[in-house]
C-alpha cells in the first residue's frame, strides 16, 4: 500500500509540474511572439521631386500593423540647424495590449519663410517607433533621411522672338530661353497649351513652341509663355503679337436618301449608332457624335510628336488637284429642304483623278494609319515639335505607323472611304491639339517670314 501511495503521489507530482509548465510556456510564447515582435514600423512618404519650392506639403503615413504605432519625428536639418516639425506619441489600449492605431497619417505644411531655411540643400529625418518591448520596451524603429533642396526663386523667362503675326485659324512660333531646367513650358492661348521643344539650338535652354490661333479665336483671349520648374515655381512672360481677322464661308449642302443608303453601312459597327432611329437621326449622329469622337481621336497624334523638327521648306500639296473645300468652311446640311446639323470642315479638300497617289506634304514620321470614322482611311505624320499632317478619305494606305517618309513618298490613293461623297483627298494640319489652315504652310514666302527667318535671328543672336 506504502508503495501504490508513493506512485500516485510521483504522479501529481509529475501532473503538476506539467500544469505549471504549460501556464508558464503560454504567457511566454505570447510574450516573445507579440510584444517582443521584432518587425519595423513602415514608413511611406509622397515627394513629387527631392528639388522643393518655398511651400509644400509633405505627405505619406507610418504604419505598424503588429504592435502599433507608438511615436512618429519628423524634422528638417539645414545649415547644422534642426527645426522639429512633427513630434507626436501614440499610447496603447493597455499594458499588455497593443498600440491604439496601426498607422499614422503625415500630412504637414512646409514654409520655408516661415522657418527661416534658405535655398540649398537640406536634410528630411524622419523616425517611427513601435509598441514592441524590444530594445527595453523603446520599441523597434525605423529612421530613414531623404536630401532635398529648397529652390525658391521661379525660372528666368526670356523671349527671343520679336514679330509674331498670327491669322485666326493660323500658325505662330515663339522663340523663348528658360534660366534652368523646367518640368512644363509653352504657350498659352487662353486654355490651350502648346508645348516648347528643346534641342533645335547648341543651347538647350532655348525652346521652340508652334502654336495656333483656334478658328473661333476670341479678342479676349490671353496670349503668354509659361514655364514651371522642378521645384513647381512658377513665372510666365506675355508676347508682341497681332491677330488678323479673317471670315470663313458658309457652304448649304443637301444630303440625299441616296447618299445615306449608300453611307450608313459603314458606320453601323461604331458605339452608338442609332440603328433603330430615321435617317436623319442616323446622319445627326455621324455628322455631330461621331466627328467630335474622331477629331479627338486624330488630334491625340499630336502627344506622339518628336522634339526636333523633321520638315525642310513649303509643303506640298496633291499634284494637279483642284480645291472642292477650304479651311473652317461652315457647312449646313439639309434634308427634305429641312436644317439638320451643322459642322465646321477642319481641312481642305482637293480632287485629282480617281485613286490618285498622295504624297506626303512634307517629311516626318508616320504615328497614326488606320480607319477613323468619318474620315475613312487615314494617315497621320508628324513633323516635329507638335506639327502634324492628315491625310484622309484613302482608298488604300501604303505605310504602317513609325515609318519615317521624305517629301513626296507616296503613302497612299485617294478614295471615298468615310463620309466622303466623291473621290477626293481630305488635307489637314493641326498643332498639337489644335486644326490650323494648311493654306500657309504651302507657302514658302509665309514659312520664311512667320517661321524661318525667327528661327535663323535667333540662331545668329546666340552664335
Amino acid at each position: 500500500m506504502m508503495f501504490k501511495r508513493q506512485d500516485k503521489g510521483k504522479r501529481l507530482k509529475k501532473w503538476l509540474f506539467i500544469v505549471l509548465s504549460v501556464l508558464i510556456l503560454i504567457p511566454l510564447t505570447w510574450v516573445l511572439f507579440t510584444k517582443l515582435e521584432g518587425e519595423k514600423p513602415f514608413i511611406k512618404l509622397s515627394l513629387q521631386s527631392r528639388i522643393v519650392p518655398a511651400d509644400f506639403e509633405i505627405t505619406g503615413s507610418a504604419a505598424d500593423r503588429k504592435s502599433g504605432i507608438k511615436k512618429l519625428w519628423i524634422s528638417l536639418l539645414q545649415n547644422g540647424k534642426e527645426t522639429v516639425l512633427l513630434d507626436d506619441e501614440y499610447s496603447a489600449m493597455g499594458f499588455l495590449q497593443k498600440g491604439a492605431i496601426n498607422q499614422a497619417p503625415i500630412k504637414l505644411n512646409v514654409n520655408a519663410k516661415k522657418m527661416n531655411l534658405s535655398d540649398g540643400p537640406a536634410k528630411l529625418r524622419i523616425a517611427a517607433w513601435d509598441h514592441s518591448w524590444r530594445d527595453w520596451w523603446n520599441g523597434n524603429q525605423t529612421y530613414i533621411e531623404k536630401e532635398i533642396i529648397f529652390d525658391t526663386n521661379p525660372p528666368v523667362l526670356s523671349i527671343l522672338s520679336t514679330q509674331h503675326n498670327v491669322a485666326k485659324g493660323g500658325s505662330g512660333l515663339v522663340i523663348y530661353k528658360l534660366s534652368e531646367q523646367c518640368t512644363q513650358s509653352g504657350v498659352y492661348v487662353g486654355e490651350d497649351f502648346f508645348p516648347g521643344y528643346s534641342g533645335y539650338y547648341e543651347d538647350n535652354e532655348i525652346y521652340l513652341a508652334f502654336f495656333a490661333i483656334p478658328f473661333d479665336y476670341n479678342n479676349n483671349t490671353d496670349f503668354f509663355v509659361k514655364a514651371v520648374d522642378l521645384a513647381g515655381n512658377g513665372t510666365r512672360s506675355g508676347f508682341y503679337h497681332h491677330i488678323r481677322n479673317r471670315n470663313f464661308k458658309t457652304d448649304t449642302i443637301n444630303i440625299s436618301e441616296n447618299f445615306l443608303n449608300w453611307k450608313f453601312p459603314e458606320f453601323i459597327p461604331d458605339d452608338g449608332f442609332p440603328s433603330d432611329k430615321s435617317s436623319e437621326d442616323k446622319f445627326v449622329f455621324i455628322n455631330k457624335e461621331l466627328r467630335e469622337k474622331n477629331n479627338h481621336t486624330i488630334l491625340q497624334n499630336g502627344q506622339k510628336t518628336q522634339s526636333r523638327i523633321l520638315w525642310k521648306d513649303a509643303f506640298g500639296r496633291l499634284p494637279n488637284s483642284a480645291r472642292r473645300a477650304n479651311f473652317a468652311d461652315h457647312r449646313v446640311y439639309k434634308y427634305n429642304e429641312n436644317v439638320i446639323s451643322n459642322a465646321v470642315h477642319m481641312g481642305i479638300d482637293l480632287a485629282s483623278v480617281k485613286h490618285a497617289e498622295v504624297p506626303a506634304a512634307n517629311g516626318g514620321m508616320v504615328v497614326f494609319a488606320g480607319y477613323v470614322g468619318i474620315y475613312g482611311n487615314l494617315v497621320c505624320i508628324d513633323h516635329g515639335c507638335g506639327l502634324m499632317s492628315i491625310y484622309a478619305h484613302l482608298s488604300r494606305m501604303s505605310v504602317n505607323n513609325d515609318e519615317l517618309v521624305a517629301k513626296g513618298d507616296i503613302i497612299g490613293y485617294t478614295g471615298i472611304s468615310g463620309l466622303a461623297g466623291g473621290d477626293h483627298l481630305h488635307f489637314g494640319m493641326f498643332i498639337d491639339h489644335v486644326f490650323v489652315n494648311p493654306v500657309e504652310w504651302w507657302d514658302s514666302s509665309w514659312i520664311n517670314n512667320n517661321i524661318t527667318s525667327k528661327i535663323d535671328t535667333v540662331q545668329a543672336m546666340v552664335q
